[in-house]
């Protein structure tokens, strides 16, 4: 999960960070020291998780928290030296409240409490975003062609081509990944380049094809090489002769 981190006392923001770095899963995007700079962050950033601080300077860590509405706003961890604001904590949405110092095991079960919570909602964004496309493909009479069947060990699985995550070479065959599943099928990426949506996939590189719309970021590695991040947590390597292409259909790749 991408998480920001905000508390207006340093020593505490690094102790968070050093307990988080031991936590598997865990992405700290960002830190804040202020109610003011964690709205701006969340805005920019868009993390899945807020550790947030109650008591602050000006903006307290429930003002924050109520200004975070609609389906896209993060999980939101309460962290105080104080007990008695637990009650506010949770009327301002908040799934857990951890008290200062935080305990490595108290912050697991509060960590694993956010990870169900944020499942729950990217599986009710996935749901939502399925039935929109089903809807489109009806209206348009295109819905008999915008599916893949796929083999499984139990039979055939029908795979809705636009839920796809992104397709990787491997062998003769292609590996389709979707909703943290794969399957093995039988087709050339030449051939799944043509089959899938050239507005919302891309071949990034020889071995690899992106939905764009799973897309959270890129990143370098260490030998100089391009990283893209899906919202699954797959990393896909961009080929260099591939980089141009995917700056123009994304508009915004990091140079």
């Amino acid at each position: 999960m991408r998480t920001l981190l905000v508390d207006d006392e340093p020593l505490a923001l690094r102790r968070l960070e050093i307990l988080l770095s031991r936590r598997p899963r865990i992405d700290v995007v960002g830190t804040c020291r202020s109610g003011e700079d964690a709205i701006e962050a969340i805005e920019k950033l868009k993390p899945d998780l807020v550790l947030l601080d109650i008591r602050m300077p000006g903006l307290d860590g429930l003002a924050v928290a109520r200004t975070l509405t609609g389906p896209m706003a993060p999980v939101i961890i309460f962290i105080t030296a104080y007990d008695n604001f637990a009650v506010q904590a949770f009327e301002a949405s908040a799934i857990d409240y951890l008290l200062k110092p935080v305990e490595p095991e108290r912050l697991d079960q509060a960590l694993a409490r956010a990870r169900k919570t944020h499942s729950l909602k990217d599986a009710e964004s996935r749901a939502g975003e399925l039935e929109a496309v089903v809807h489109a493909l009806r209206h348009n009479g295109e819905a008999d062609t915008d599916d893949i069947w796929v083999k499984d060990r139990n039979g055939n699985v029908r795979v809705s081509k636009l839920t796809i995550d992104w397709v990787e070479a491997e062998g003769d065959y292609v590996r389709i990944h979707c909703g943290g599943r794969s399957w093995l099928h039988r087709e050339t990426m030449h051939a799944m380049c043509k089959e899938l949506d050239q507005r919302f996939f891309i071949r990034v590189h020889r071995s690899a094809i992106v939905n764009t719309r799973r897309i959270e970021r890129t990143s370098s590695t260490a030998s100089g090489g391009r990283l893209l991040q899906l919202d699954s947590g797959a990393e896909v390597r961009i080929g260099r002769s591939y980089e141009a292409g995917l700056k123009k259909a994304l508009g915004r790749l990091e140079a």
